[in-house]
């Protein structure tokens, strides 16, 4: 009979071991991006693998559908750093719903150059990781909400 009790007491706790280890595998994972958060503004931190640290990455910022890809709100252009990020803080922006375009600019020309047929040929990001493939996205599809404090983070693929 102590046998019984034995392999019931270790029943029991391999259950709450497993149970432990349940809470423990859901628990959220640190955002490593949240050091670059500043009470000044939105932060966008654009990384790339293969960017060269001092590379220029542009940024275009839209606020509405209504001028989508047409006029930017804003244009920025921020240095890749020794982590692969370029970091570029909007220090005016008022809460709200708002898209980004980022580019890596290979050529240092200031500008996204294009094929014969208007596909980038500079890596290039939208928003919530949007990819677009036969046309262009829509405002809806790409737009984030952002506040002072956050870090919105774009990562390039090249």
């Amino acid at each position: 009979m102590g046998g019984r009790r034995l392999l019931a007491g270790m029943a029991t706790g391999a259950l709450a071991l497993g149970i432990g280890a349940a809470f423990a595998d859901s628990a959220p994972m640190p955002n490593p991006f949240a050091k670059y958060s500043t009470a000044e503004g939105v932060v966008l931190a654009i990384r790339s693998d293969f960017a060269p640290v001092g590379g220029h990455v542009r940024v275009t910022v839209y606020d509405g559908e209504a001028n989508f890809l047409e006029t930017a709100a804003a244009k920025l252009d921020a240095e890749v750093n020794e982590e692969g990020v370029a970091l570029v803080t909007l220090a005016d922006l008022a809460p709200g719903d708002y898209a980004f375009v980022a580019y890596f600019d290979k050529n240092g020309d200031g500008k996204l150059n294009r094929s014969l047929i208007g596909k980038p040929k500079e890596p290039f990001v939208f928003s919530n990781d949007v990819r677009p493939k036969l046309k262009k996205p829509t405002f809806e599809e790409t737009k984030v909400a952002v506040a002072p404090g956050e870090v919105v983070v774009l990562t390039l693929k090249d």
